[in-house]
């Protein structure tokens, strides 16, 4: 019995415990699956369009920029084996519309401006 008593103590223990999940996208994580943007990578001199796919993959840049995503609120998380990211997360500003601009900056090309499609 106390065999039982302490697996349901354990049981109950766990249920309580809060889940570890990701926190839901952001209103503009949500425009930016959505409809894409337009990368301009300052120190490169290129600029180029990325789109992101449902099943969590991207792809920009003429299929020269490609890899997975995954989202935690306003951190858009990626990775990418051409430019040696690996769940690199960039804090995207909240309260983006299609047109708008910000900046990020990715350790390995530096300053990123990217304007929502």
């Amino acid at each position: 019995m106390k065999i039982t008593k302490s697996l349901l103590a354990a049981a109950v223990a766990l249920a309580a415990t809060p889940a570890l999940a990701q926190t839901a996208p952001s209103d503009t994580i949500t425009l930016v699956l959505e409809k894409g943007v337009t990368m301009s990578v300052a120190q490169m001199g290129i600029t180029g369009d990325v789109t992101y796919k449902p099943d969590g993959t991207f792809s920009g840049f003429d299929g020269q920029y490609e890899g997975t995503y995954k989202v935690d609120g306003t951190k858009l998380c990626l990775t990418s084996a051409a430019v040696g990211q690996d769940n690199t997360c960039f804090d995207y500003p909240t309260g983006q519309k299609s047109g708008d601009k910000f900046k990020i900056t990715d350790p390995n090309v530096g300053e990123i401006e990217i304007t929502v499609k």
